[in-house]
């Protein structure tokens, strides 16, 4: 059973796949370069006996084959409130509208939701941070290119989008609240899953009385960190003892201890 970290990470790792001319090289990232709408993705989901659409826009198909390499085929198809025989997840609009029915769509950003645009459009919601004292969120897309308004562009791309991108026709909301909330080390480090299946990132967040600081992809980090223009010791098991170090005034970069 795969995870909503899991997914996103794996969705990141399609960043850069483009389209190609006809129906050869679908694994390679870059062979066959054209405009044929031709993907792995939707290769993939004719296999599952669905329509992936092989040849035809694939935004959407691209989420749904997301779906299916974390949790499967049976599963996905309940993330996305469709069945084998009415499964229309090639479709942007019409995926919206099975979610709506389920009463699971809404204008707020969540992790891991399915966005689809008024220019029919797809892509999910993989990360949620602040900048600049404003709201965003990373869109991983595919059929896309670094236009923010493209439906066509033939690749996979992550995009930073506004918090109220106006260009939203609404968020579908999949609850992967699948196992217990708690720790998760894998490959790579440890990392927190939330409640509802969510996990931090960019962020501080207690844990059992204690603080841990989380990277932009959600692991825990360790060691000296920088945040917000001050120096972090986090001990090897991640927790924070409560001070952190400035730069001393003209001190040429030597820092000192400030208690917090």
């Amino acid at each position: 059973m795969g995870t909503l970290k899991e997914l996103i990470n794996r969705g990141l790792k399609e960043e850069g796949y483009i389209e190609k001319a006809s129906d050869t090289d679908l694994d390679s990232r870059t062979a066959n370069r054209g405009s044929g709408n031709y993907t792995k993705y939707a290769r993939d989901i004719n296999a599952c006996g669905l329509m992936g659409c092989l040849g035809q826009p694939w935004c959407c198909t691209f989420q749904f084959w997301l779906e299916v390499q974390k949790f499967g085929l049976e599963e996905a198809l309940k993330h996305w409130n469709m069945t084998r025989s009415a499964y229309v997840g090639y479709n942007c609009f019409a995926t919206y509208n099975a979610f709506k029915r389920s009463g699971k769509v809404g204008m707020t950003p969540e992790l891991g939701a399915v966005v689809i645009f008024d220019f029919s459009h797809a892509g999910r919601v993989v990360r949620i941070y602040s900048r600049n004292g404003q709201k965003w969120w990373d869109c991983l897309e595919g059929n896309t290119s670094s236009n923010l308004s493209d439906r066509n562009g033939g690749q996979v791309k992550v995009k930073a989008r506004p918090w109220n991108d106006p260009s939203v026709k609404g968020f579908c909301y999949i609850d992967y609240a699948m196992e217990e909330p708690g720790w998760v080390h894998d490959g790579k480090g440890w990392w927190y899953r939330n409640s509802d299946g969510s996990y931090p990132q960019s962020q501080w967040q207690i844990i059992n009385h204690h603080w841990y600081y989380f990277g932009a992809d959600g692991y825990m980090l360790t060691g000296w960190q920088q945040v917000g223009g001050a120096w972090y010791y986090l001990e090897e098991s991640g927790e924070y003892e409560g001070a952190c170090w400035h730069e001393k005034p003209g001190g040429k970069g030597m820092l000192e201890r400030w208690d917090v």
